[in-house]
């Protein structure tokens, strides 16, 4: 149903019958919901007249199933009831062809009701189903309640849906972030949550408003319910509803450039191994901060290498751009000379050829005149003189996942001998996380020939509906030159996490940081993200078997950087608090190759 929207739900035929016209028309909300068949003691099966309504069936309604039915009963009696009213409703709705179903969650045993979803979803082919839960003050309940659900269906796992049903008790930070992680597309709020302002229109307490626009900005919809208790008819909640949505808090850059990306699994660049294409330099050339950075590391670098001495010249700075695309930190090293009135002379050196069109295209112009242009693989290239300063950007989401490292090392006999990298070293990390939107995402990833196990994969991924379990800890570090005797990039480390809260493990979030020169940084860490860059989204690591994890408890993750001479791969595995196989072992199905 698209972008966080309003629609309105109504318990009885009555109030559908007065009101259906204009629901759309008048009224302008986006969909609603009806019972698909009236709820009764004697458990009768008595449908909605859909004849009667002129509705778009297929995209602007949801169907409900009567709230009593409870198919698990310990009541035979109802229990056998419940059963067949439920299954003539599931046919209904199959029927009408209904965009959604919603039923509501309300026993602690809902085997039987598992058990019948499941058909429903296999033989109405996986039209959505959504499940809405009570919110109570035991947060932990209502999670159990609604993961012990999810945990017995046999597939289709990814065409469940979770709606809220708020109270006067406003969920916490904490728990709402939960939530969010668990597949949230709905917030149901009844018309007596709304308070009168001095103009007796409905609004929402504070805390409501501030939960509302964070919910918007995951694209939770809102459905209203309930009598019109202010008198001025259902569109004045509606109204109210956009109000707070037109005037949530604006979105960053890095969220505006985002938008569409949002838990879409991406296979990480091997720009070492293959080319990257015109579209992908552009988009990278577009982040506002890390070309800035790059540009502030160099202008320092210069200023404390090339400065005059009393009386003196400032000494003219060798500067070698390793990687250089399409020239964007060519560019930001000459206008680090220019502020610096250091000069500087500049090879860029880059082995794409398409991207060597732009280049020689660059240096026609004279901004570029200190600009040499070296058609070759840095770790190949012979130069005619040292560099003073090796500048490159070869990091990935995980910092060294597009083989960093092994460039820079093969590069850095390109250097003198007090000669300076840019970056300088950088840092991995990791962090245990909750997201059943991406754990679902990866298990319906099609195999194919080149990757046999989506789960034995590391995916690039703008990560908004996720729980991270604990702290982010830092995993590997590189740093450049490295003037170890032998260099060695293999890496293996034991990371201990505890879970702040109870909810299923589905994998590990992935970030790095990097130094650039002295206090320049960019980052991806969640604590010290560099506002509005987004050329790097995180990395996300999965594990095969969802594991349940109590608040407290103890996860351990082993991780491993494997290196041989024509490629690189990652290995993890998780131990405690359930031992699971090695994933990747061997790079069978993910590794990134050192030559093209």
């Amino acid at each position: 149903m698209g972008d966080p929207v309003c629609g309105v739900e109504y318990k009885s035929f009555s109030h559908i019958e007065k009101d259906h016209l204009e629901i759309f028309n008048n009224q302008k909300f986006a969909f609603v919901s009806v019972p698909l068949s009236l709820k009764n003691e004697k458990y009768e099966f008595q449908p909605l007249e859909i004849y009667n309504y002129n509705f778009e069936w297929g995209t602007k309604v949801i169907g409900v199933i009567p709230d009593n039915i409870n198919v698990d009963s310990e009541d035979v009696e109802i229990r056998s009831k419940s059963v067949n009213l439920l299954k003539k409703t599931f046919k209904l709705a199959s029927y009408v062809g209904v965009n959604t179903v919603m039923l509501n969650l309300d026993n602690d045993r809902n085997t039987n009701l598992a058990r019948m979803c499941a058909y429903h979803l296999h033989e109405s082919h996986g039209r959505p189903l959504w499940i809405r839960i009570n919110v109570s003050k035991d947060s932990d309940c209502d999670w159990r309640k609604w993961n012990n659900f999810l945990s017995l269906l046999p597939e289709n796992q990814n065409k469940i849906g979770l709606v809220l049903e708020l109270s006067e008790e406003v969920p916490s930070d904490q728990d709402m972030m939960r939530w969010y992680s668990e597949v949230l597309l709905g917030l149901s709020i009844s018309t007596s949550l709304f308070v009168a302002n001095k103009g007796g229109y409905p609004v929402l307490r504070r805390e409501f408003q501030e939960l509302l626009s964070k919910s918007f900005k995951k694209k939770v919809q809102v459905i209203v319910h309930g009598e019109d208790i202010h008198g001025l008819g259902m569109d004045a909640y509606q109204k109210y509803i956009y109000h707070l949505y037109e005037n949530k808090e604006p979105s960053s850059v890095y969220e505006e450039f985002s938008r569409g990306y949002e838990e879409l699994l991406q296979i990480p660049l091997q720009p070492l191994k293959d080319n990257l294409d015109n579209s992908t330099y552009e988009i990278f050339e577009k982040d506002p901060i890390k070309y800035k950075q790059y540009e502030e590391a160099v202008y320092q670098i210069l200023l404390d290498r090339g400065s005059p001495v009393p009386g003196g010249e400032p000494t003219q700075q060798v500067v070698m751009v390793v990687g250089a695309g399409r020239g964007p930190l060519v560019r930001s090293s000459l206008n680090a000379s220019r502020r610096s009135k250091i000069p500087v002379k500049v090879y860029a050196v880059e082995k794409n050829e398409s991207a060597l069109i732009i280049l020689r295209n660059l240096v026609k112009d004279p901004f570029f005149s200190e600009v040499t242009i070296i058609d070759s693989d840095m770790r190949d290239w012979e130069p005619p003189e040292k560099a003073d300063i090796l500048v490159s950007e070869l990091l990935g989401s995980f910092s060294d996942n597009e083989l960093s490292p092994e460039c820079l090392d093969g590069a850095q006999r390109l250097m003198k001998s007090d000669g300076l990298s840019v970056p300088c070293q950088y840092t991995s990390y990791l962090a245990p996380i909750s997201s059943r939107k991406l754990y679902n995402n990866v298990a319906n990833q099609p195999s194919d020939s080149t990757h046999e196990d989506p789960f034995h994969l590391g995916y690039v991924v703008r990560m908004q509906c996720v729980n991270l379990l604990d702290k982010v800890k830092s995993c590997f570090n590189f740093h450049h030159p490295n003037k170890d005797s032998v260099i060695d990039n293999t890496r293996h480390i034991s990371l201990e996490f505890t879970s702040d809260s109870e909810s299923v493990l589905h994998g590990f979030a992935g970030y790095f940081d990097a130094q650039l020169y002295r206090d320049v940084y960019i980052s991806t860490h969640p604590d010290t993200h560099s506002q509005d860059m987004f050329s790097w989204f995180p990395m996300f690591f999965p594990i095969k078997q969802p594991q349940l994890v109590r608040q407290g408890e103890k996860i351990v993750i082993d991780f491993w950087r494997v290196v041989e001479p024509t490629k690189v791969w990652y290995e993890w595995a998780l131990s405690e608090p359930v031992p699971q196989a090695i994933h990747n072992s061997r790079g069978v199905t993910y590794w990134i190759g050192l030559f093209s």
